[in-house]
């Protein structure tokens, strides 16, 4: 009797689900004079898990969560996987977390 070989079947694999689409705009799509009142900018650290409680960003050498503010008055309203959303004085933006 002739032997079937059967592969092993693939694991399915998930594709990555899809970024947000941005409802604000970038940092860098922000006027000149909006861009230059804002406080220096930057993060050292991103961390996204499906599990918002446990987001967490380092920006500007602070440890900060969804909700949470600077001294300089900069709030941060939500941690997306490709970077965060803030606002400073009324107006949100996107900052990505790689700078750029």
């Amino acid at each position: 009797m002739p032997s079937t070989h059967l592969a092993p079947a693939s694991p399915a694999v998930a594709a990555p689900p899809a970024l947000p689409r941005l409802d604000v705009p970038t940092y860098y799509d922000l006027p000149f004079a909006t861009r230059k009142a804002l406080p220096p900018l930057s993060m050292s650290m991103h961390v996204y898990t499906a599990d918002p409680k446990q987001r967490f960003v380092i920006l500007d050498g602070t440890r900060m969560a969804e909700g949470d503010s600077t001294p300089d008055n900069m709030s941060l309203r939500e941690i997306r996987p490709d970077g965060v959303i803030l606002e400073f004085q009324g107006q949100r933006f996107f900052f990505p977390r790689d700078g750029h």
